[in-house]
C-alpha cells in the first residue's frame, strides 16, 4: 500500500471504553464524524453525508510513506489516567488494509507526534463540515398541522 492509493481513511478513539470521536473520510467525498476526541467528549450523535470539499484529498496528503511499514498494535506502557485507544486504519482503491493502533493513558505518553498531528488535521479538517451538520439537525423542523393535507 502507498499513500497514493489509499481510498479511505478511518480514524477511531475511544477513551475509557467511550467512543470520543470518530472520522471517516473517502475519496467519494463521503464524510462520517461522530465526536471531538476530548476525553470527557459528550457528542454522540454520527453524521453522515457526502461533500464536494477536497477533504479526503487534504488529509491523504499528510500520510507518511513510512507508516506503511509501521502497520500493528502498539501498546504504551507505564499508562497513567483513563485507557485510550486510537486507531488509524486506511483502504485501499484494490481493497487491501491496514492501520495503526495504539492503546496508552490519558495522563501518559501517548501515540507518535506524527500520528497525533495527522488526528488533528483529521479533525480540523472535518469541523466546518461537522459544525453544520449539528446545525441543521438542531434546526426546529416545519411541520404542516396534521389536518393539512396539502
Amino acid at each position: 500500500m502507498t499513500p497514493e492509493s489509499i481510498a479511505a481513511i478511518m480514524v477511531k478513539l475511544e477513551v475509557a471504553q467511550r467512543q470520543s470521536l470518530f472520522i471517516v473520510l473517502a475519496n467519494d467525498g463521503l464524510v462520517n464524524r461522530l465526536g471531538t476526541g476530548a476525553a470527557n467528549n459528550t457528542e454522540n450523535d454520527l453524521f453522515i453525508g457526502r461533500t464536494s470539499e477536497p477533504l479526503f484529498a487534504k488529509l491523504r496528503a499528510e500520510v507518511r510513506n513510512e507508516w506503511m511499514d509501521r502497520f500493528g498494535s502498539y501498546d504504551v506502557p507505564s499508562k497513567a489516567g483513563s485507557v485510550c485507544v486510537l486507531s488509524v486504519l486506511f483502504k485501499a482503491t484494490d481493497g487491501e488494509d491496514g492501520g495503526m493502533q495504539f492503546e496508552y493513558g490519558s495522563e501518559s505518553q501517548g501515540p507518535p507526534g506524527d500520528i497525533c498531528q495527522f488526528v488533528t488535521e483529521a479533525v480540523h479538517l472535518t469541523d466546518p463540515w461537522y459544525e453544520e451538520q449539528k446545525q441543521m439537525a438542531a434546526a426546529p423542523k416545519k411541520r404542516k398541522p396534521w389536518w393539512r393535507l396539502w
